[in-house]
Parts: structure tokens; C-alpha cells; sequence
């Protein structure tokens, strides 16, 4: 589209939290939160006492025994299995907490920079939008979400205000960026931020899972890993003295192989979509080998309910041909592709965005 550089308004937008409602959930959350903290202590102190205790052999918390190895591998699997996912809901509660009373989120348009500042509590973040290559800016109708469309990729620029100040935020910035003030909520073809557009070694159009987010996922399961076979060692060591253990080991050694075999996996590999005019083309990605698995000729979003009630969209891939690799196994009637909570717009704008890529039809059959 052609359109006028302006980048004139340097004025800053600023949205903040709004609503009474909010407080009841803040209320909850930091009475959960007080709770947490608690919990984390204890838990803490637990696994330093035992680990004291194995480190120097002597008994934990004033016990006539010393700490044995093997109940003592279990137990303290089991509290850093469970510390680590405390810990990690413990974090999200507390940025749900910054989110309804102490944040801010600023968006200034200076030169050719769209400037994108996030405030939770004393934790400030910064990104910069290059202007030249948004491509859209609208209001997400279902969760009333500011978001511009920068390349194909869809990127939430706030989720804080209502949806009055999204729109009118939304005005100015088409009006400072030339786009023509039209169409308030509607919904735009693009790649939300679980996925990424790239390039293949041959110059094919990929959809890839965002390596942000699978480089995330390989350092948690790396860890675990590490962990399982830290005590997998220490086990097949406590068993030259005690034989009758060698069968826990070989147990763990199993899952440990399969821990491994996992982290390599999401190491090198992937699953991903190569995209083709009229088609589709499910394929697995390992190092530098390449295997086409299946083929998809349209795109299908549908709706679901769960037992609560909620509302799930799903995004699939239809219409699919025999795979390409010898194989036994029946052919799926579709291919799930992603899917969401209660509001579905990620997924239809990636369904449109695949739809338009490989001009393939799409198929809307949550409205």
C-alpha cells in the first residue's frame, strides 16, 4: 500500500490499569502470594538441610541416623521438581499482580521508531518498532488488545486501558503513520509470536516455531535432564554397595535416555510448515536432513468446549494426502496447526496469513 511518511506525533499514548474488578483479583493474588512465599521458605530450607546432610554425611535436622542416599534422591527430586514449578507459577502470580496495580505501558513515535515501554512494578522494558515496516495497526475485538501487524509478524502493543483509549490510540497512530482510519477492529493476516516466518536453504517460505520460544523450552528440559541423570549417577553409585538398587537404576536410566533423546531432539530439530503455492507441506526438520511427512490443501479453524465451559479455537490443517515416507499408520483427516483460549484471533489471522501464502482456502467455522 502506498501511503504518506508522517511520523509527526511525538506526544507519548500512556495506558494504565483501569476498573474497579481488578482489585478482587489483586486482592486474591497477593493473599495467594503470601501463601507462596510461605511455602517457598519452607521448601527451601528443606532441600538445603538435605542436601547439607548429603554433602557432609552428617544426620538432617537433628536425626540419631544419617541421611540415606537413595530416600534422599527421591524425595529431593521430587522437592526441586516441585520448587521449580512453584517457583515459576509464584513469578507469573506476581506479574499478574504488577499488571492490575502498578504498571503503565507507553507507545511515542519519534522519527521513524514506533517505541513500545513496559512498566510492571519497578521492571521496565523497551522495544522499538521500525515504522517503514508496520503494516497495520487495529484493536483486537474480543479482548479489546492494541496490536500492529510489523511484517507478517502480530505483535500486542498493550493490553492495558479500554478499549475507548485503544481506539483512539489507534486513530492517531494511523493518522502519524498515513494508514487511512477505517476498519477499528479488524482483524489482519499474520503470524502470531509462537511462530515465525523464515527462509529454507533453497529460498522456500518456512512457518517455524520461534526460536525465542523453543530456545526457552530446550534450557528447561536441559535442565531436567541434567538433573535426572545427576541423580541417575549418584544411584548406580549408591548401588555397587547395595545390589538390590540396580533395578531403580535401570528404571530411571530408561527415562533418563528418553530425557536425552528429548533435549536433542528439541536441540536440532523441529516440525515445521513449508508453504507452496496450493498446498501445504508438513515436514520434520533434524539437523540438515529433511522429511516430508504430509501434504494440506486448506485451513480450517473450528470451536470447541472444554468441561468448564471455555471456549477453544482450533486451527488445523485439512484436506491431507498420503505421507510421503513409508508408513503404516492411517492418514490423519487433519493436522493440528495451533489453537487458543477463549479468543480466536490469533489463530485466524495465522489461517488467513497461511490462506494468502500458499493460496489455499480457509475455512471459518467458529463464527
Amino acid at each position: 500500500m502506498n501511503r504518506e511518511t508522517v511520523y509527526r506525533d511525538t506526544a507519548p499514548l500512556i495506558f494504565r490499569p483501569h476498573g474497579l474488578g481488578r482489585f478482587v483479583g489483586a486482592l486474591f493474588l497477593l493473599i495467594w502470594l503470601c501463601f507462596w512465599v510461605v511455602s517457598e521458605v519452607v521448601v527451601l530450607w528443606l532441600f538445603g538441610q538435605g542436601l547439607w546432610a548429603v554433602l557432609t554425611g552428617r544426620p538432617v535436622m537433628d536425626s540419631d541416623t544419617p541421611l540415606r542416599l537413595t530416600p534422599a534422591l527421591g524425595i529431593g527430586a521430587f522437592l526441586l521438581v516441585w520448587l521449580t514449578l512453584w517457583t515459576v507459577g509464584g513469578m507469573m502470580a506476581f506479574q499478574e499482580l504488577l499488571r492490575l496495580v502498578w504498571a503503565e505501558d507507553r507507545l511515542v513515535l519519534d522519527q521513524d521508531t514506533l517505541w513500545c515501554v513496559r512498566q510492571r512494578g519497578p521492571f521496565t522494558s523497551t522495544r522499538a518498532l521500525p515504522c517503514h515496516a508496520i503494516q497495520g495497526v487495529w484493536v483486537r475485538p474480543v479482548s479489546a488488545v492494541l496490536m500492529v501487524k510489523l511484517g507478517s509478524a502480530l505483535i500486542v502493543l498493550t493490553d492495558l486501558g479500554t478499549p475507548t483509549e485503544h481506539i483512539a490510540a489507534r486513530r492517531r497512530l494511523c493518522a502519524a503513520l498515513g494508514w487511512p482510519d477505517d476498519e477499528t477492529t479488524a482483524e489482519r493476516a499474520g503470524v502470531p509470536d509462537e511462530w515465525q516466518e523464515a527462509r529454507g536453504t533453497q529460498g522456500e517460505l518456512l512457518l517455524i516455531p520461534n526460536p525465542t520460544f523453543r530456545r526457552q523450552q530446550t534450557i528447561v528440559m536441559a535442565i531436567i535432564t541434567g538433573i535426572v541423570w545427576i541423580g541417575l549417577l549418584l544411584l548406580a553409585y549408591e548401588s555397587l554397595s547395595e545390589p538390590g538398587l540396580w533395578v531403580v537404576t535401570l528404571m530411571l536410566t530408561v527415562f533418563g535416555v528418553w530425557l536425552a533423546r528429548k533435549t536433542h531432539w528439541m536441540l536440532r530439530g523441529r516440525h515445521e510448515w513449508r508453504i507452496e503455492r496450493g498446498h501445504l507441506v508438513y515436514q520434520r526438520r533434524f539437523g540438515g536432513v529433511v522429511t516430508e511427512l504430509a501434504q494440506a490443501k486448506a485451513v480450517e479453524l473450528t470451536e470447541s468446549r472444554d468441561s468448564d465451559h471455555d471456549a477453544w479455537f482450533h486451527l488445523h490443517a485439512i484436506q491431507i494426502t498420503s505421507p510421503r515416507i513409508k508408513s503404516t499408520r492411517k492418514t490423519p483427516a487433519s493436522l493440528r496447526i495451533t489453537h487458543a483460549i477463549h479468543d480466536p484471533t490469533e489463530p485466524r489471522c495465522l489461517g488467513q496469513w497461511l490462506s494468502q501464502q500458499a493460496d489455499v482456502p480457509f475455512y471459518d467455522r467458529s463464527r
